[in-house]
C-alpha cells in the first residue's frame, strides 16, 4: 500500500510541475552601448566573441585598449558586475579603415542568449589599419551566451 501511494504522489508531483522552458516566450533585450568602434590594431587584442562576467576579466580588456580610443569610444568603463554582464564583440584587425562589426540583436531564448553579430559597414574607406570593436552590457543571467 506505501508502494502505491507513494507511486501516486510522485506521479502527481510530476505531472503538475510545470516546465518552465515551455512557459518561456523568446524575449528581446536591449543591450546597453558600453564601447563602439575602433582599435588601432596594435593592441595585440585577438579577434573574439566574449561574455565578461567580473571585473577583473574586464580590466584586462580595459587595461590592452590604448587610452585615447578608450576616452574616444567608451561610454563608460565601470559596470557593476552584481547585476550586469558584458557582450564583446572584437573584429581581426583589417588593412584599411571603414569596416564595422555590430551587434543587431540580443535574443534570450529559453535555454540561452543568442547575440547576432553583423559587419554592416564593408570597409576599404581608407589606408589605415583597424580592427572594429562593440561592447555592450546586459542584465546578468545565468544562461550560456551563444554568438552567430
Amino acid at each position: 500500500m506505501k508502494v502505491l501511494i507513494l507511486s501516486l504522489v510522485l506521479l502527481l508531483t510530476i505531472s503538475c510541475t510545470s516546465d518552465d522552458e515551455n512557459d518561456f516566450e523568446t524575449q528581446t533585450i536591449t543591450p546597453i552601448l558600453v564601447g563602439k568602434g575602433n582599435l588601432m590594431g596594435s593592441e595585440n587584442i585577438s579577434n573574439q566573441s566574449i561574455t565578461i562576467y567580473d571585473s577583473a576579466s574586464w580590466s584586462k580588456i580595459i587595461n590592452s585598449i590604448d587610452q585615447y580610443r578608450l576616452q574616444q569610444s567608451f561610454t563608460s568603463t565601470n559596470v557593476d558586475f552584481n547585476n550586469f554582464q558584458i557582450i564583446a564583440v572584437i573584429d581581426a584587425v583589417k588593412s584599411s579603415g571603414g569596416h564595422s562589426i555590430d551587434i543587431t540583436n540580443i535574443e534570450e531564448t529559453p535555454k540561452n542568449i543568442v547575440v547576432t553579430i553583423k559587419h554592416l559597414l564593408p570597409g576599404n574607406a581608407t589606408t589605415v589599419i583597424t580592427q572594429p570593436f562593440h561592447i555592450v552590457k546586459i542584465p546578468k543571467s545565468t544562461k550560456p551566451v551563444v554568438f552567430q
